[in-house]
């Protein structure tokens, strides 16, 4: 029998989520991949001005300074954007979130730990804005045998006179996401100068490892997207953000040709992250 009479539809009762900026490469793989995890929250394209007091995932560093400079108040949970990039422009951390893009540099000494059993000593580069930032990680890789310090590098044309002291100092470098260190143009010289002095890298990031670094951990976009499913999931249901985090799930990459001519013998990449895993966990 015909209905004589139109049926309206039903208003959306899901939350809006709002995901900026629309224009990011890795907009869409955002949007699909929590539409498919979280059925109960509608993830729109943000513009300004709309949607206060709604969530908003922003996907690069501009933007989320944009948004708070113009909205403080507005809850953002920040993607692709490393820890030290963050610390610089959250001032307030009130509905505020974030899964940061670099891994722990914790994690990635503990992979020079288990690359070098026999190391000792940690060199640190740092440019002079970054090098007092140090502290609290020192005082964490003393916890776990390794003695470190930092090398101040004052400007690029300064690298490889400051770069032989920290390579005489220690066992291995460990690499952090300070980009006026660690560049485009900075990573060849770095690394070609490392490899002759018999000194390993470790990270900062995949891409270095690609370059000539030994390895590095790394957490890919989808990990981070998923993992911020989880804090989604507690903003819908407890109206708060926990705190900022580094991924929990990662991967290891190995430079095997870098780790061949150093005459390394090295477990598989998977097996380095489960040892990793483990140490995570450990009391």
């Amino acid at each position: 029998m015909a209905l004589l009479y139109p049926v309206t539809a039903l208003p959306d009762s899901r939350q809006t989520v709002h995901i900026a900026p629309v224009d990011h490469p890795r907009f869409q793989q955002v949007q699909r991949l929590l539409n498919d995890e979280i059925s109960d929250a509608a993830f729109r394209a943000w513009s300004p001005g709309s949607g206060a007091g709604e969530l908003v995932i922003t996907l690069d560093r501009a933007t989320l300074s944009e948004i708070r400079a113009n909205a403080p108040e507005q809850p953002v949970l920040a993607l692709f954007t490393p820890y030290r990039a963050i610390e610089a422009i959250i001032q307030n951390r009130e509905r505020f979130s974030a899964v940061y893009s670099d891994p722990p540099l914790l994690r990635q000494a503990r992979l020079g730990q288990l690359i070098i059993p026999r190391a000792g000593t940690v060199a640190i580069l740092a440019s002079p804005e970054q090098a007092g930032d140090y502290s609290e990680l020192r005082s964490r890789l003393s916890a776990i045998g390794l003695d470190s310090r930092v090398f101040v590098i004052p400007s690029q044309d300064q690298l490889i006179r400051n770069l032989a002291r920290a390579l005489s100092f220690g066992d291995f470098l460990l690499g952090t996401p300070d980009p006026a260190v660690y560049n485009r143009e900075t990573v060849k010289p770095l690394l070609l100068t490392s490899y002759r002095s018999n000194r390993l890298v470790i990270g900062p990031s995949r891409a270095f490892v690609d370059a000539g670094a030994v390895a590095s951990t790394y957490s890919t976009p989808r990990t981070q997207i998923l993992e911020a499913g989880e804090l989604i999931r507690h903003w819908l249901d407890h109206g708060e953000l926990r705190s900022p985090r580094y991924p929990e799930g990662f991967s290891v990459a190995v430079n095997e040709q870098v780790a061949r001519s150093m005459d390394l013998l090295l477990p598989t990449e998977e097996k380095l992250r489960q040892i990793l895993e483990l140490k995570e966990v450990e009391p």
